[in-house]
């Protein structure tokens, strides 16, 4: 949607506030870019993940436990 301005059938019910993004690329502010599947940390925030992948999501968003847990 943020490159292809093209009004699709499926595309018209979202609410005209989101368009925002488009205009926001279009101006510089925002750059949108291809994260492979298999290397994306938001996957910490909602799938559940293998201990190994878990740590190392968790160490690129910066995440921290309190001490004295995990």
């Amino acid at each position: 949607m943020a490159s292809n301005p093209v009004t699709e059938p499926r595309s018209k019910h979202i609410d005209i506030r989101y368009h925002g993004i488009r205009e926001s690329v279009a101006k510089g502010n925002m750059e949108l870019f291809f994260i492979d599947g298999a290397e994306n940390p938001a996957d910490l925030l909602t799938k559940n993940l293998p201990r190994e992948k878990f740590a190392k999501f968790r160490a690129q968003l910066g995440l921290q436990f309190p001490s004295g847990s995990i």
